[in-house]
């Protein structure tokens, strides 16, 4: 039985037994790896304040056959604000959801891992919509499903003006490819402007984060839409996050 040494982000913990955990770890040095966490939900267990969703951690792992097994955690960062309040666990959740169901095991991404490990900070802080909305963009252009937001799906010139942005084609149509009615959505430069500042958004900046609430409303439906499209299934997160809106 080998034991490596891993740093991670926790991206889900499920309970099975008495006091065992199974843990999702999305490392750096191996990519996305499900662990088993014997005993850590005692009190007296050491892994028991280490292994909690959304920390980041660095651990020591024992690789078996068929099951593998964390054997020691200590926490580099953790962000109490993520599960203190019910908006902020909740976006969370959906980004950590996003990034669980569209990452393969054991296939090593450094650029998906530093993206977990800058979001946390905007996540625990910021205001969490709009920080998980971020973060599910750049995660999707990382991961090459992003919609094409600023050329035409259909002739590739630069959008300008009115167009539609169409899920089904994977982006924006222009006025002069519409060729009659487009399923899809209105998209506006506001909506567009939007986006591309989710793409290019600095995490290291100190500046606070604003954009219209009318157009976070149509961005968050449309990348929940994408997202969901592309998987084939609702994800539990959002389907929680609705329960809690008026």
């Amino acid at each position: 039985m080998e034991t490596v040494n891993v740093e991670g982000v926790i991206l889900n913990t499920t309970n099975f037994g008495n006091s065992n955990r199974v843990v999702t770890i999305y490392t750096k040095e191996l990519g996305k790896l499900e662990v088993n966490a014997y005993s850590c939900r005692k009190a007296r267990s050491p892994l028991s304040g280490a292994i909690q969703m959304f920390n980041h951690i660095c651990a020591e792992i024992s690789q078996g056959p068929h099951v593998d097994t964390i054997r020691d955690a200590e926490v580099i960062n953790f962000f109490p604000n993520l599960t203190a309040d019910i908006d902020r666990l909740s976006y969370a959740s959906i980004f950590f959801e996003v990034v669980n169901k569209m990452t393969l095991p054991k296939i090593c991404e450094v650029e998906v891992y530093n993206l977990l490990v800058e979001s946390l900070p905007i996540l625990d802080k910021k205001n969490p919509q709009v920080a998980a909305l971020i973060s599910i963009t750049k995660f999707m252009e990382l991961t090459g499903f992003q919609l094409n937001f600023e050329s035409c799906v259909r002739c590739g010139k630069k959008i300008l003006g009115t167009a539609s942005l169409c899920l089904d084609e994977g982006g924006a149509v222009c006025e002069n490819c519409t060729h009659g009615a487009v399923k899809g959505y209105s998209y506006s430069e506001n909506l567009r402007a939007t986006f591309e500042n989710f793409l290019h958004y600095d995490f290291q900046t100190t500046k606070e984060i604003n954009f219209s609430s009318r157009q976070i409303q149509t961005a968050e439906k449309i990348l929940f839409r994408h997202v969901q499209n592309i998987l084939g299934q609702e994800l539990r997160s959002i389907n929680f996050l609705r329960q809690l809106q008026p």
